[in-house]
């Protein structure tokens, strides 16, 4: 199982607060917690984790940041060849956390942003040997258009969370093959501002009818609803929705990626659907649950004990 990540890395910082602020407002934090982070580092460790070869595309700064993640990188056991040291600064994220685990994030790309279509040609020699290419949107469109773009004409399979959201290119979407966004990025994609308070059942019985408005054609389109779950389209039109696992939510910050990580994972075992959406659901809940990301990102014994352990999805 091998997977090639195009990867992005972002110094994080979050800070504790008693409610989100209000626009224009100024709150004390309550506490702050740093670590290393990324949507695509995420990604890339959490696939590492779960027994997944990665090689990790991924731009860091010339700075103290960006040599800290390499040796964290070497740490975990992952081949850095291709960790790049591009201009002075790493990317860097703020994000603010209520009580009730809430959030929301803002983040600078730095070295993120210089990361080019030759950069993946130069990693031609390990892209020819993925089963999947995994992409998220804290790097340029013109990388990942132009990794899709070889990975179809290589036969590879490609899985894109378009986040931080902004409208997907025509082409890029024609190139997906699994697409994972969440209920806002949802509403977002099929400019329908009321499907943020859809039920899941709501979602089985309309998703359908958005993805062919899309104009769709991919392998499996997911929406994911956080303490609701998630919901599937697959490619013969089947709609299977697996309810959440119930924990008590500590931080969901990183709970996508975790989930996007499983899910491939589990697609790349050849599992069904359903294993595949309930393992992307534990996956999810174990970083929810907790505090942070990056450490607490599974590994194969911790999400079989975890689903063994937790409540009936429901």
């Amino acid at each position: 199982m091998r997977a090639f990540v195009l990867g992005n890395y972002m110094n994080a910082n979050f800070l504790y607060v008693d409610r989100l602020p209000l626009a224009g407002e100024s709150l004390a934090a309550t506490r702050i917690f740093q670590e290393h982070g990324g949507k695509g580092l995420n990604l890339a460790v959490g696939l590492h984790r779960l027994g997944v070869t990665v090689d990790l595309l991924m731009a860091v700064g010339a700075d103290e940041a960006g040599a800290a993640v390499k040796r964290r990188l070497d740490e975990e056991g992952m081949d850095t060849t291709r960790v790049l040291t591009l201009g002075p600064n790493s990317g860097y994220g703020v994000g603010f956390i209520a009580p009730d685990g809430r959030n929301f994030l803002a983040i600078h790309l730095g070295a993120n942003a210089l990361l080019t279509a030759e950069h993946v040609d130069q990693a031609r020699d390990v892209f020819v040997h993925a089963d999947w290419v995994v992409a998220q949107f804290e790097i340029p469109d013109p990388v990942v258009l132009h990794a899709f773009r070889q990975a179809r004409r290589l036969g590879k399979h490609t899985y894109l969370n378009p986040s931080p959201w902004r409208q997907i290119d025509n082409e890029l979407l024609a190139l997906t093959d699994v697409l994972v966004v969440n209920a806002n990025e949802a509403a977002l994609m099929f400019d329908q501002s009321d499907l943020e308070k859809l039920t899941p059942q709501d979602w089985s019985e309309q998703l359908p009818k958005l993805a062919r408005q899309l104009g769709w054609m991919g392998r499996l389109l997911v929406v994911t609803l956080a303490e609701a779950g998630c919901v599937a389209l697959d490619a013969v039109g089947r709609v299977v929705s697996q309810p959440a696992y119930l924990i008590q939510q500590i931080d969901a910050t990183g709970a996508g990626d975790a989930f996007g990580s499983g899910l491939v994972w589990s697609l790349l075992r050849g599992l069904s659907l359903t294993e595949a959406l309930c393992i992307g659901n534990a996956c999810g809940a174990l970083i929810a649950a907790r505090e942070g990301i990056l450490d607490g990102l599974p590994r194969c014994a911790t999400v079989e004990a975890f689903m063994a352990a937790a409540a009936v999805p429901g």
